[in-house]
């Protein structure tokens, strides 16, 4: 089971396991998670490289990834929107696969 927790008031997502929905390489589960995590670390990475988030964090390995941020105080609620749209398709996950995916939210 992949386990995806995001912590909303540090901007940051932490995921850890394995879907094991399907034969490695073709679990649709762990794709479509995978998908949102590269989508969150490519988008905390642009607005890195434009000074728009300090500190950014990006950890992506088999089984294990972490992604957050510091955003700059005028684009607090820019960083928030990413995150929370991102985790939007987290929780639809674990609403139609709770066997393969859990999603917590930490304020």
């Amino acid at each position: 089971m992949i386990h995806i927790v995001y912590h909303r008031k540090y901007h940051r997502v932490t995921a850890q396991g394995h879907a094991q929905s399907g034969e490695p390489g073709h679990d649709l589960v762990c794709a479509s998670a995978t998908i949102l995590l590269y989508t969150l670390a490519d988008r905390v990475l642009n607005m890195a490289e434009s000074n728009q988030v300090r500190a950014p964090k990006v950890k992506m390995d088999s089984g294990d990834a972490e992604i957050s941020c510091n955003p700059n105080q005028r684009l607090t609620s820019t960083a928030t929107l990413i995150f929370d749209s991102i985790c939007a398709g987290f929780q639809l996950l674990a609403a139609d696969f709770p066997e393969n995916i859990s999603f917590e939210i930490h304020q």
